[in-house]
């Protein structure tokens, strides 16, 4: 989607329900503080902290102490952010575009929920990518959570799919929409690579790159995947 897409879908009534019906609700508010745990693993008190497509600034709140920064393309959802997030910068930017004074700056750099998917390409998320490695510390961790096609489709959903000639049928991703409200809402043709594509990505630019999975929300559901990674490598890998 293009910036002013963006903004326009997370207007002000979206950004005032949103902790409210995607992190709070009881659907989700398993996961919700999964990711509360894993960044609390992560942030010790020397820890400098970027939330990249940070929107109402939920996870900012929940850690005062440390020293962080949000950045979101929403107005609507960094004027949010603002409320329990005093003095914190919040910064509005598009997360593809390089930032070079954040360079190596960052000990946690994390994108939450599916941020990326909203980009119109796979070259975009690429991007985005990169400049999360960018702005990481030599010694910091990337913390990004998936969307996962095979939870969003409910179909084991091949990474690499049979063929009788002689290459390879790769499958990438999926292309999908989520519509609420009737229509009201719409979010139009969002991308959710396989995870195993995700996780190659994020090979180039560091060492260590582990995937978790949060506990399930329901018994017999699958727990929701994320990316941890570290060991950030001085030059991507070719």
């Amino acid at each position: 989607m293009k910036p002013e897409e963006i903004t326009a879908l997370y207007d002000r009534d979206y950004a005032a329900a949103y902790e409210r019906e995607f992190l709070l609700a009881p659907l989700v508010r398993s996961d919700t503080d999964a990711e509360v745990e894993l960044l609390r693993n992560l942030l010790t008190p020397d820890t400098t902290w970027l939330d990249v497509a940070c929107g109402t600034g939920y996870f900012l709140r929940q850690f005062p102490n440390i020293e962080r920064t949000g950045l979101d393309l929403s107005p609507a959802m960094l004027e949010r952010a603002r409320d329990g997030n005093d003095g914190v910068p919040l910064v509005r930017r598009d997360f593809r575009e390089p930032f070079a004074e954040w360079n190596d700056r960052w000990g946690v750099v994390s994108c939450m929920w599916y941020a990326y998917g909203l980009v119109d390409t796979i070259e975009d998320i690429g991007k985005l990518i990169q400049n999360l490695w960018a702005w990481t510390a030599p010694s910091g961790t990337c913390f990004v959570p998936l969307a996962d096609p095979r939870l969003i489709t409910g179909t084991n959903l091949p990474y690499q799919a049979p063929t009788h000639n002689a290459g390879k049928v790769m499958i990438t991703g999926i292309v999908w929409s989520y519509i609420e409200n009737d229509g009201a809402k719409v979010h139009s043709h969002m991308l959710a690579p396989n995870i195993e594509f995700m996780v190659e990505q994020f090979e180039t630019f560091f060492d260590k790159v582990e995937l978790v999975r949060y506990p399930p929300a329901f018994p017999g559901w699958a727990g929701r995947p994320a990316i941890l990674a570290s060991g950030k490598r001085a030059q991507p890998k070719p």
